[in-house]
């Protein structure tokens, strides 16, 4: 291993992903040199210019940052993509982190950051995001009352929902709706 190779793998250098994997004789693991996983001691590195070889030595591919998937995009866009397809398909009921939590078996703290680092939003701002799209959709039609809308959408009353469209969209659903007839 050179100086340049462990400084990556000090650094979690994602430029030198491909270029480049490191296995550990310790955990018998084999892994990006952007794993965020814990730093190796030098000692118990050895360096391969492709992961399968790696492989035929008897190394497993690390489960943090799956050097096998070359696709892959990482650990935490991984989960913030499963967060936000809950949120998704959950948008009408009270979606918390601990609900989170619990159906990504991950902690609603780590959840909550890996999300913010990501995306530059909370999950509960996402959450707002799309109830606030699911809303401007329904309001095109006229049939349902402002508050229906709310309802249906996940706020328990018309004055959050309200204030939350306002605050997304810069107009009240009403003037929306009347923009939208325009």
């Amino acid at each position: 291993m050179n100086n340049k190779q462990w400084k990556a793998i000090y650094n979690n250098d994602r430029s030198y992903d491909g270029k480049f994997y490191y296995a550990l004789s310790s955990t018998k693991t084999v892994c990006r040199p952007s794993c965020t996983s814990r730093t190796p001691n030098p000692k118990n590195v050895s360096i391969f210019s492709d992961v399968n070889e790696a492989i035929k030595q008897g190394f497993r591919p690390c489960n943090r940052c799956k050097p096998d998937q070359l696709e892959w995009k990482g650990y935490k866009k991984e989960l913030v993509e499963k967060a936000k397809h809950y949120i998704e398909l959950h948008y009408e009921i009270n979606v918390t982190l601990k609900s989170l939590s619990i159906d990504l078996q991950k902690n609603p703290y780590y959840i909550q950051r890996s999300f913010k680092e990501v995306l530059g939003i909370t999950p509960l701002h996402y959450l707002h995001e799309v109830r606030i799209n699911k809303a401007k959709a329904l309001l095109e039609n006229h049939s349902y009352s402002i508050t229906a809308i709310g309802i249906e959408v996940g706020y328990s009353d018309s004055a959050h929902f309200s204030t939350k469209f306002k605050e997304l969209e810069g107009i009240i659903p009403k003037e929306f709706r009347k923009q939208l007839n325009k």
